[in-house]
């Protein structure tokens, strides 16, 4: 299961993607004014190794995510007239999966960092750099978004089910109002998880030279991790150890919970349940709601037999997302195994208002289960 919006290309493919088209005009967007006007303001990237979008805050700075950047010295931008620029990250360390960008030629002082906090809201839109258009999009936007504290998890995320796509990492995210809510991070296409937009007060505060050694050491170790990951995907099982050595070592020095998150369901895919369970339960330490985090530990668990410990995962997953069918699928086979009637209950209103379909065939496997 690939958790991620980035789209991790050979250069020259993401070159010719991210440079074709020119001034090509906007295309029409039916999502409201307020929320239209941001593809103004949404800008697409690319590195030496991906593509992706980032987000126009003040004149000259560009909002994306860190994992985006890594330890490259400038990335391309192709901004919304069409005009293609080079942009310089800028250290920092806060432990936040953001980087401020500076567009070549600009030598602006830095935004103000008092931002402004929109009040939470379900309803959620992403607008992100469309690599197939070429240009900024606005999304089907979402019906619930479950908020973090933030305070006590600052690297936890907004998760919603707000539709995104490949390449829209580092895109804004946005209220009925218009109003940024918060910086895309990652997804797989259903759910989507963002950075609140509140940690950019402590990036604008705390963006320095001074920071950059240890700022490029961690983005070394995000290459190094994405690169692996991206090579184990053609590996089906029985990987050779020096590999496993080399992605444990640089996922964990990457400090990043969408990487955490992504070496844990590779090391579940081999069967390599310890390992694969050291980095979800790391991720979860950092973002305790992450429902991509408790349904692949979940999965783990499952794979390995441990339904004891996958039904307190499924149990805090359904409370979030009531209406996953895989969520639901794999509950109602935790709650058959441990001969659990209450929650085997639960389980089955569930389906019965979310997914009825499959309802039949899972009173048939509670039945089976309870009479044996």
């Amino acid at each position: 299961m690939k958790f991620s919006l980035l789209q991790r290309l050979p250069a020259c493919l993401a070159t010719v993607m991210i440079l074709c088209g020119g001034g090509a005009a906007m295309a029409s967007c039916e999502a409201g004014a307020a929320i239209c006007a941001w593809t103004e303001r949404v800008v697409g990237i690319k590195t030496p190794n991906m593509i992706a979008s980032g987000t126009l805050i003040d004149d000259g700075f560009v909002l994306t995510n860190r994992h985006v950047v890594e330890d490259h010295d400038t990335v391309l931008i192709r901004l919304p007239d069409g005009e293609i620029a080079r942009a310089q990250s800028l250290p920092h360390d806060v432990p936040v999966d953001l980087v401020l960008l500076r567009l070549a030629g600009t030598d602006n002082p830095l935004p103000r960092s008092d931002v402004v906090i929109p009040d939470h809201s379900p309803h959620l839109t992403v607008v992100g750099f469309d690599q197939g258009r070429n240009q900024p999009r606005a999304y089907q936007t979402s019906t619930f978004a479950n908020h973090p504290d933030a305070e006590t998890f600052p690297q936890a995320r907004i998760h919603a089910d707000a539709r995104a796509l490949p390449g829209n990492s580092g895109g804004a995210v946005l209220n009925a109002a218009g109003e940024l809510v918060g910086i895309l991070a990652a997804g797989d296409g259903d759910m989507s998880e963002i950075i609140p937009i509140q940690h950019l007060s402590a990036l604008l505060m705390r963006s320095d030279a001074v920071h950059e050694q240890a700022f490029l050491q961690q983005g070394g170790a995000i290459r190094r991790c994405a690169d692996l990951l991206f090579d184990a995907g053609a590996i089906a099982r029985d990987p050779p150890s020096d590999l496993v050595m080399a992605l444990k070592t640089a996922c964990l020095e990457s400090g990043n919970k969408m990487l955490f998150d992504q070496a844990g369901q590779r090391f579940g895919e081999w069967w390599m349940f310890q390992l694969s369970e050291m980095f979800l339960r790391q991720s979860l330490k950092l973002d305790p709601d992450s429902p991509n985090s408790l349904m692949s530990l979940a999965v783990t668990y499952h794979l390995d037999r441990q339904m004891d410990r996958e039904k307190p995962l499924l149990e805090r997953y359904l409370d979030i997302d009531p209406k996953n069918p895989q969520a639901l699928r794999l509950a109602i086979q935790v709650a058959g195994v441990l001969k659990d009637r209450l929650f085997a209950d639960r389980v089955l209103a569930l389906m019965e208002a979310h997914n009825p379909a499959a309802l039949p065939l899972a009173r048939d496997f509670i039945d089976n289960a309870f009479a044996s």
